[in-house]
């Protein structure tokens, strides 16, 4: 047979992949592939393919305590689930030695089994690299800095503004949250971020959180909100 001609070519679309386990696994299962997390959509028996759910918003089994809307989640393969068996694995918001998932929704409860959990595929994030996540706050009157996914602990000293531009390019997560209120920030984005027409976010207490996915809508590039917990969206 001729030597293929390509370097490369489109399998799928990647939100779930194949999977061939070598002992079954059960619908619901997570599945942790060295870096990559997926949850089994079927019961798949040894050595037959079926698929994993590896991008997307799913629940996930969560360790006992509160875990905030927009923090990075991670699979502990050891972990307590709450509600659930001692040792059989769940998500925690301790990146050390475990496996990142993706991004809290919406806040899950102390008392709550599961976390709502945008899943990011092939991402792998522990203490040595997790700096590279972090976006630094301009400071009032300044301009977010946008080079991709990544986080911005806002810093207020007096009642100040923000800016966001548009995204360059779809599927950026920003999370965005008020570390340190002295007084109001209000952010304004450069186009809506949502279908409402909201433009702008105020932050007026310490923790709250709005998670941003960058989206193509047209032949333009936006934010769109992907979880707020406090803070105001308004049109301006």
């Amino acid at each position: 047979m001729p030597a293929e001609t390509f370097q490369g070519r489109f399998r799928q679309e990647g939100t779930k992949i194949d999977h061939t386990p070598a002992s079954a696994v059960s619908a619901g299962d997570v599945v942790v592939q060295t870096s990559l997390v997926g949850v089994a959509s079927v019961d798949i028996a040894a050595s037959a393919q079926g698929t994993l759910q590896v991008a997307g918003v799913v629940e996930i089994v969560k360790v006992t305590g509160t875990i905030a809307a927009g923090v990075a989640v991670y699979w502990d393969a050891d972990g307590d689930p709450l509600g659930g068996t001692s040792g059989t694995g769940c998500c925690t918001a301790t990146s050390t030695s475990n496996t990142f998932i993706g991004f809290v929704v919406s806040a899950a409860a102390d008392a709550a089994q599961f976390a709502v959990v945008y899943m990011v595929p092939a991402v792998s994030v522990t203490a040595s690299n997790a700096a590279s996540f972090a976006i630094a706050d301009p400071g009032d009157a300044g301009a977010i800095p946008i080079t991709g996914s990544g986080s911005v602990a806002l810093v207020s000293a007096a009642a100040e503004t923000r800016t966001l531009a548009d995204p360059a390019a779809a599927g950026f997560i920003l999370n965005i949250y008020f570390k340190t209120d002295v007084d109001d920030i209000t952010l304004t984005s450069a186009s809506p971020m949502n279908q409402t027409g909201n433009n702008t976010w105020v932050c007026a207490d310490t923790g709250d959180n709005l998670v941003l996915i960058s989206v193509e809508d047209g032949a333009d590039f936006e934010w769109r909100v992907l979880a707020e917990d406090g803070g105001t969206l308004s049109t301006v």
